[in-house]
């Protein structure tokens, strides 16, 4: 082990023509994902899909999430999407020689990121502080369900656990009705967009001091973090509750009836609802002392919505988007997921990415001139001969894409 500081890969590119066109913003910057399934994993994606050059190590029997449906021309959706744009290389972190080659490729890396439960890294050999001594400028992203230092460090944790903990769970759901987790894994998701903000920070204070760090983020901490106006709410003396598909500080927003469906209609303040009034021919509402303003609104919320569903029930949700729009009222029909992911939007905007082996997948929404196309998740062990082959040879500093 070394105590000197390593060259980054950005600073080892720093030196080659300007006029080069690069391969992606990030381009230079070297991560190793030691993580596995979501949170660390879609971190590094976030990265990948930047252009970063991405390693992703796994054990020899491979990440668990290869066995997560859905399966797709007999690979995991699951593990496509989330390790996309990655060289893989397998390594049993258990073993001397593996270790070593762990530790070689530290040596030459910006950014590892990974998800063990507090003390695994440890007991393996490589803490966060052993990977900062053997390459000093490094940063380290570890991700965990309560973080390095709290007395829950060891307790097992998942999404729906970090979501029963945060609150979250409380205040979904309808009125009554039982705590509901939220429809997509966002206890870890967040932590994993967080992850991928703090490392980028991480590299630019790194600009500044020369060091790297070890930073600690948490599943608990991310969701609790996001909890926006109903935390702020929790914290000046109120207990929020669930209130179904209604906001609990405007009126209307929510879900409505319409003669044959369901409609989204979202109002915030008084600017908005005259407009309202005016497409459904209802503007007795400006003069009810119930309706007529915001906070009135808030405490006749059962009344209001009575006369809203009322008023809609002579349209269908087609009619009604239709009318509302031209009135530059916020509105929609309530999309499935199939629909959100092949309506005419999701087709202008790109909202679905073709890889080029035709696999379909979740476009990145961050656009940059530096974005990457996606390519395939690495199959297992995909690249350990590439990759041992360019530590051993003095090309080790330059980009594995041009080896």
């Amino acid at each position: 082990m070394t105590n000197q500081p390593t060259p980054s890969a950005a600073d080892r590119t720093a030196g080659q023509e300007e006029n080069r066109t690069p391969a992606g913003a990030l381009q230079g910057i070297r991560v190793l994902d030691l993580s596995r399934v979501l949170a660390g994993p879609f971190c590094a994606m976030i990265l990948a899909d930047l252009g970063a050059e991405v390693i992703k190590v796994e054990s020899p029997d491979g990440d668990d999430s290869r066995h997560f449906g859905p399966t797709v021309n007999g690979e995991s959706g699951y593990y496509r999407l989330f390790n996309r744009n990655k060289y893989g290389i397998t390594l049993n972190l258990k073993d001397d020689k593996c270790r070593t080659t762990l530790l070689d490729l530290v040596k030459n890396a910006d950014v590892v990121i990974e998800n063990f439960r507090p003390g695994v890294m440890g007991r393996l050999g490589i803490a966060a502080s052993t990977l900062l001594e053997v390459n000093p400028r490094l940063v380290v992203v570890s991700i965990s369900g309560f973080g390095q230092d709290s007395a829950l460090r060891n307790a097992p944790a998942y999404d729906l656990i970090a979501q029963a903990m945060s609150g979250l769970m409380s205040v979904t759901g309808w009125p009554g009705g039982q705590p509901t987790r939220a429809g997509v894994s966002l206890g870890d998701l967040i932590p994993g967009l967080y992850g991928a903000t703090a490392a980028l920070a991480a590299l630019q204070e790194r600009h500044l001091t020369g060091q790297g760090q070890h930073i600690d983020i948490a599943m608990l901490d991310s969701l609790v973090s996001i909890l926006e106006s109903v935390g702020m709410r929790a914290l000046h003396g109120e207990e929020p509750t669930a209130c179904g598909n209604d906001h609990a500080m405007s009126t209307p927003f929510s879900t409505y009836r319409t003669k044959d469906g369901t409609v989204a209609i979202a109002i915030a303040g008084d600017r908005l609802f005259p407009r309202l009034t005016q497409a459904l021919g209802r503007e007795e509402w400006l003069m009810d002392e119930r309706f007529s303003e915001q906070t009135r609104r808030n405490t006749h919320p059962v009344e209001f919505r009575a006369a809203l569903e009322d008023a809609l029930s002579t349209r269908t949700t087609e009619e009604t988007v239709s009318l509302l729009q031209e009135h530059e009222v916020p509105v929609s029909e309530v999309y499935s997921v199939t629909d959100a992911l092949t309506n005419d939007y999701a087709r202008a905007r790109g909202l679905v990415a073709v890889e080029p082996d035709g696999f379909a997948t979740l476009a990145s929404p961050i656009r940059l001139t530096g974005s990457v196309q996606p390519r395939p998740a690495p199959k297992l062990g995909e690249h350990n001969d590439r990759i041992n082959e360019w530590l051993t040879s003095s090309s080790a500093v330059a980009d594995l894409a041009s080896i």
